[in-house]
């Protein structure tokens, strides 16, 4: 009986692996659809990616994934198809590649998915458990906002799920009014906007 709950144990471990959040789509212009376990969706911003997802893009179509595990960050450019790896994508298509810091991406990563950001529960509101994380945040996105290529929303994704987790959502308020105005940051102002307003609301 015990080997037999270890095997059992052992199963569900492996079948949570598989479908763990290994990516997550940053940035969107175009069509493109998704085929993972669930079933198939229209892609669409901050939809996070498991492995094993086939991802198909429109002719014409700009699609960008940061890795959760390396900091590998991708930008497609389609038509054509691609299958989410482990810590990277596989495709005939070639990507531009970069790299973020691990704490970019450890942060990127506690942004919540599209479609969860108004459920009970989805917005983060514990403290990173360091007096002056307030001031490693602006750093680490003016250093990032400083080397990002031009159209690159990563920086501003980084710290507005930063502000987020340090409950600084007064600032988090005016950083999206300001974005709001911007070319290229409607999406990111539509997934934070709910994000932000729930949790003022919770404080």
């Amino acid at each position: 009986m015990q080997f037999i709950k270890l095997i059992l144990i052992t199963l569900l471990l492996a079948c949570s692996s598989v479908q763990a959040d290994v990516g997550m789509i940053t940035q969107l212009s175009g069509e493109a659809s998704i085929a993972g376990s669930s079933g198939s969706q229209a892609a669409v911003p901050f939809l996070k990616l498991a492995t094993g997802d086939k991802i198909t893009l429109a002719n014409g179509t700009r699609l960008q994934i940061v890795y959760f595990g390396n900091g590998r960050q991708e930008v497609w450019k389609g038509g054509g198809q691609i299958e989410v790896g482990g810590l990277e994508s596989k495709s005939a298509l070639k990507p531009d590649v970069s790299q973020l810091p691990p704490l970019v991406v450890n942060q990127l990563a506690k942004t919540p998915a599209a479609g969860q950001q108004g459920k009970a529960g989805m917005v983060r509101v514990r403290s990173l458990g360091n007096p002056d994380a307030a001031a490693h945040l602006d750093k680490q996105y003016a250093d990032l906002k400083r080397n990002a290529a031009a159209g690159d929303t990563t920086p501003e994704v980084y710290l507005l799920s930063g502000l987020v987790e340090l409950k600084e959502f007064a600032r988090a308020k005016t950083l999206l009014s300001d974005l709001s105005g911007k070319t290229g940051y409607k999406s990111v102002v539509e997934h934070f906007t709910p994000v932000v307003n729930a949790g003022a609301a919770s404080k």
